[in-house]
């Protein structure tokens, strides 16, 4: 559910993908998907494949990690001026429930991108090339963006071991509204670009964030619009 980078590559892709009708693009098929058996050793294959090491080497420690500390200062800040430094939490239960959010988001994580490189044939990593086929299947079915999810837990982790008010209730919500608009604004445009009207019919049928899906079929990826 990615566009195909770079040079030379990705211009005669793109030539090729608007010549195509719609309904024609490669879609990640039903055969591709896995059983619940075989799960955790293809989410633990994907956490050492190089695509994903590459993405937590080269984004999250230098500048995810670093971007989520100061976060949680400047709520640290806020917190004392609200008389909030207490936290919300008794401690330390804190750090237990920090640790299953933060577990949580990363099991999450891992099993989005697994179903992206796996069905997709390529990485959520630009610099390691991206998906080649539209990812439609598995979680994709229910939700545009699933991988959010896992980051949401990751940084709502950070928030409760810090025990911040304004970290977990103020300033991880405004992080994700502005996530969104972001994959709205400047993504999804470029996926339409490429996809053209596979994905728009996709992003027709499947929600942005919330996997409505689950409890609403008609909410779900149910294939290609008819003509």
């Amino acid at each position: 559910m990615r566009m195909i980078r770079h040079g030379a590559r990705r211009r005669s892709t793109r030539f090729l993908l608007r010549r195509r009708a719609p309904g024609t693009l490669p879609l990640a098929s039903k055969e591709q998907s896995v059983s619940a058996a075989a799960l955790p050793v293809r989410i633990i294959r994907a956490f050492l494949s190089p695509a994903i090491l590459g993405m937590v080497t080269k984004i999250y420690i230098p500048m995810l990690f670093p971007i989520t500390f100061l976060i949680w200062l400047v709520a640290a800040t806020i917190d004392g001026w609200l008389g909030l430094a207490g936290g919300f939490l008794p401690s330390p239960a804190n750090y237990g429930v920090a640790v299953a959010f933060f577990v949580t988001g990363a099991v999450w994580w891992l099993w989005t991108y697994e179903q992206l490189t796996r069905m997709g044939e390529g990485s959520p990593s630009p610099t390691a090339g991206r998906t080649q086929k539209l990812v439609v299947r598995g979680i994709y079915a229910y939700c545009r963006n699933p991988s959010i999810w896992g980051k949401l837990f990751g940084v709502w982790a950070v928030g409760i071991a810090m025990n911040s008010t304004t970290f977990v209730f103020g300033l991880v919500p405004l992080l994700v509204m502005g996530s969104l608009i972001e994959k709205v604004v400047r993504q999804e445009p470029q996926l339409v670009e490429v996809f053209g009207p596979d994905y728009e019919d996709y992003r027709k049928q499947v929600p942005l964030f919330f996997p409505w899906g689950i409890i609403m079929p008609s909410r779900r990826y149910r294939g290609p619009a008819a003509d």
